[in-house]
């Protein structure tokens, strides 16, 4: 009789995480990767149920290709530590499915216009619950690192084998930005002497 409660509690919760993450769009395959006991027809029939479409289909996300721009890491930084400071469970050993949901749910209520199922997406990443999934994913697997920066003192993220190099992308935005001031500064202060130079390049 014990057996028997207890998985029939097994099953009432793979179902209720089941229905919360096909609600939120996450791909059929995710989910059967998660929850084993769920069949994939099954999957498919649910999130019909929930979208009137058929489960998207296609390319894997590959964690490298979510960061279009140094501004993305700052958003990405931010629903890690979203997702880090709720999650009762070690990040690196085990996936802590309601804290993925309660991470994305208030990003998405800082960002309520961001969300893009598809392309073409913005410099606000993750776009998708799909993308914070594959990110918190490789957090688990070392492909994502969380760090603090004892200059800006601010978290910032490093996706290993992506085309940013791993520094704080705070500070390397607060760089340019001072350059960019620096620039315009000049331009103000030597209006003439900057013309000049732009015609003789000419």
């Amino acid at each position: 009789m014990m057996k028997t409660r207890y998985f029939y509690e097994d099953h009432l919760r793979d179902h209720y995480f089941a229905y919360e993450l096909l609600k939120r769009k996450l791909r059929t395959s995710y989910v059967k990767a998660q929850i084993k006991s769920i069949s994939t027809r099954e999957l498919r029939y649910i999130y019909r149920s929930i979208h009137q479409k058929r489960p998207q289909s296609g390319q894997i996300q590959i964690v490298t290709t979510i960061p279009i721009c140094r501004e993305s890491f700052l958003y990405l930084a931010l629903f890690v530590s979203i997702f880090q400071s709720t999650s009762l469970a070690d990040t690196q050993s085990q996936l802590d499915v309601s804290a993925i949901i309660f991470a994305w749910d208030t990003f998405c209520q800082i960002f309520p216009d961001h969300i893009r199922d598809k392309r073409p997406f913005g410099k606000i990443r993750p776009a998708n619950f799909n993308e914070a999934w594959v990110i918190i994913q490789s957090l688990r697997k070392g492909l994502v690192e969380l760090q603090f920066c004892t200059t800006c003192r601010h978290n910032y993220l490093i996706v290993h084998n992506c085309q940013f190099t791993s520094v704080c992308q705070v500070c390397e935005l607060d760089k340019a930005r001072k350059a960019s001031l620096n620039s315009i500064s000049t331009l103000l202060k030597y209006p003439k002497r900057t013309i000049s130079g732009l015609l003789i390049a000419e």
